[in-house]
């Protein structure tokens, strides 16, 4: 514990002095009896103690404890005086690890205790990816006059660490997805719950599928068919190029972390259901990328199996929270490095020839560009399932995804982008991104995708419900 005398009375003891010696000068009484009120501030300094055998216990609480990334957890810290002496002016701050950002409340307090009194402290912050440990709290008591002040840490009790992961759960992956029906409803009939249409009827068809009451009418036999529930194939795709790693605000994730624990909770769901998912990523490099994974000519990781396509996903969690920038920055200044501009020679072709949004019309980098993309779409659709459907994974800050979704859709690939929302109105750069997501997502809707916003304040369930029901 450090013990420190502050000297906010000192100038108490500079008045004594002068106005004694003023008095003394010019022999004046009043001087000298006025010198009593600064030295009372004195000697009422000097008699004020730290409190005796204070003792303070401290506990936090964190919910949820293991938040998504981008979901707000609230800390509770409770603060109990567990002494016989009252705290007057106690001060409290919790070790908030450095990368969580406080979006709510403040984890700094000033109290008053009595004996067994206890006070909360309550405070939000957003989930980032990894393991956050909390640090000892620190404490700081005066005494009555404020002269006196007393600093330390202070361990503190309950929950000290905030993990944040990307899983959907803690089983691992299978290492195939049994072949049976799924969640997805099919466009053919068969055997299910939802009507679908009626048929001729054939020998063998099961006596519950038989229409009776057209039997009644008609004098004809008419089977009933239902919408099937089958295990469909669906491509998952999560962008988490330079472009898309960008925070709205400090100590938030980026918009590739969100599209890649999206991504990851995606695939989780859709095995869980029994249906089957094909996985690549945009943005990563061949570096990253583990030795089992093949990597293609255009770039793109394609992993085979559930338990490649996870590790390929916490890889992409991983470099996705790599060296983020502010939406609405400006680009050429922040795009650097990692894949970050045209001129990065260990880029991709389709990366370095592909312009955000379009260029001039008729200008070779826009015809270079709009190749490239035409490339990495044509790829794509001879890499996944001829049945597949796509989920694209992109906060829409550039022009790529949406002619990637074009690209995709004139091959007869149905596509659905689910988009987390890092823009806002707040400042003019976040005003400007915001609406140009907007017109790039209005552009996407009338290329005939499907377009599903996710507000990361919101839980993902419902967005990804939404996804899933539109592929």
């Amino acid at each position: 514990m450090n013990v420190r005398r502050d000297p906010r009375w000192n100038a108490g003891i500079v008045g004594t002095l002068s106005l004694v010696g003023l008095g003394l000068a010019y022999a004046s009484t009043e001087l000298v009896a006025a010198a009593a009120v600064p030295l009372a501030y004195v000697f009422y300094g000097l008699i004020s103690s730290l409190p005796d055998g204070a003792t303070l216990e401290l506990e936090r609480e964190l919910d949820p404890d293991a938040p998504a990334p981008g979901e707000t957890t609230t800390v509770t810290l409770t603060v109990r005086n567990a002494g016989d002496s009252t705290l007057t002016d106690l001060r409290v701050v919790d070790g908030v690890p450095e990368a969580l950002a406080v979006t709510e409340g403040s984890p700094r307090a000033a109290l008053s205790l009595a004996p067994g009194d206890e006070r909360t402290v309550e405070y939000c912050v957003v989930g980032k990816r990894g393991d956050h440990a909390f640090e000892d709290a620190l404490v700081r008591l005066r005494s009555l006059s404020g002269v006196r002040v007393a600093t330390t840490e202070l361990p503190v009790g309950g929950e000290t660490t905030l993990s944040c992961t990307n899983a959907l759960d803690s089983r691992p992956a299978p290492d195939a997805a049994p072949v049976r029906a799924g969640s997805l409803p099919a466009d053919s009939g068969g055997p299910g719950i939802e009507f679908h249409s009626t048929r001729e009827y054939r020998p063998g068809d099961p006596l519950s599928r038989v229409d009776w009451r057209h039997l009644a009418k008609t004098g004809e036999l008419t089977t009933v068919e239902f919408r099937e529930q089958r295990a469909t194939r669906v491509a998952l795709v999560a962008d988490v190029r330079p472009e898309s790693r960008v925070v709205a605000r400090p100590g938030h994730p980026t918009a590739a972390e969100l599209c890649a624990h999206a991504a990851g909770r995606t695939h989780r769901a859709l095995l869980a259901a029994n249906d089957d998912a094909d996985v690549t990523v945009l943005g990563l490099d061949a570096v990253d990328v583990p030795e089992s994974v093949a990597v293609g000519p255009e770039g793109l990781p394609w992993p085979d199996g559930p338990r490649a396509a996870e590790a390929i996903l916490e890889v992409a969690s991983a470099v996705a929270g790599a060296e983020p920038r502010r939406t609405g920055a400006d680009g050429d200044a922040a795009r650097t490095g990692r894949y970050g501009d045209a001129s990065d020679a260990d880029a991709p072709e389709w990366v370095r020839d592909a312009v955000p949004d379009g260029g001039s019309a008729g200008s070779g980098s826009d015809t270079a560009g709009r190749t490239a993309v035409e490339d990495l779409a044509a790829s794509m659709d001879a890499r996944f399932p001829g049945d597949a459907s796509v989920v694209l994974f992109s906060p829409l800050l550039d022009g790529v995804p949406v002619a990637l979704c074009r690209a995709l859709g004139r091959r007869g690939r149905r596509v659905t982008l689910l988009s987390p929302d890092v823009t806002g109105g707040e400042t003019p750069g976040l005003a400007v991104a915001d609406l140009e997501r907007r017109l790039r997502r209005s552009a996407l809707r009338d290329a005939g995708a499907s377009v599903v916003d996710w507000d990361p304040t919101e839980p993902l369930s419902e967005s990804l419900g939404r996804a899933l029901e539109r592929r």
